[in-house]
């Protein structure tokens, strides 16, 4: 798309909120997600705090824009930026849009598998890892949180 405000209508925000739950996550774990969470759409320049990336000042005193959906995306400098797996291994999506933009219209921030982060056109091709939030009550079953043992989850009714 042209917009680089994430929201549940903009092209990405579309997916994730619409196809990707339906398609790809399914019911079972659809109704584990909370129904809205508030993301935080703050811009990001070169060699600026990643605190801007949800407060307008680095004093962390006001918020940035935000909106609401079910699904959205990491923000710049959040858990997880670097922390996936290498290039050269099987993944190839190794580097994947964020919600936070550069401070141009057209330009988007990208982080890159090692955890570093740059401007991107939106008419460039990059990955997307989906960021959401649990509800309260879903509780982990089994599994250790590794690769080869992941964490199987279910609503605790």
């Amino acid at each position: 798309g042209s917009d680089t405000k994430f929201s549940s209508a903009n092209t990405i925000g579309a997916f994730l909120n619409g196809e990707y739950l339906t398609d790809y996550v399914g019911n079972y774990y659809v109704n584990m997600i909370e129904d809205s969470t508030i993301w935080y759409l703050g811009t990001v320049n070169h060699g600026v705090s990643y605190k801007q990336a949800k407060y307008i000042d680095v004093s962390m005193s006001e918020y940035t824009a935000s909106t609401e959906s079910k699904v959205g995306l990491l923000r710049f400098g959040e858990l997880m930026s670097g922390q996936f797996i290498s290039p050269s291994s099987v993944n190839h999506g190794f580097s994947y849009w964020l919600i936070t933009s550069f401070n141009n219209v057209d330009i988007m921030r990208y982080s890159y598998w090692n955890g570093s982060s740059n401007p991107l056109n939106l008419s460039e091709v990059s990955g997307i890892k989906p960021s959401l939030n649990l509800k309260a009550n879903v509780i982990i079953t089994s599994g250790d949180g590794t690769l080869q043992n992941p964490f199987q989850i279910a609503l605790d009714e």
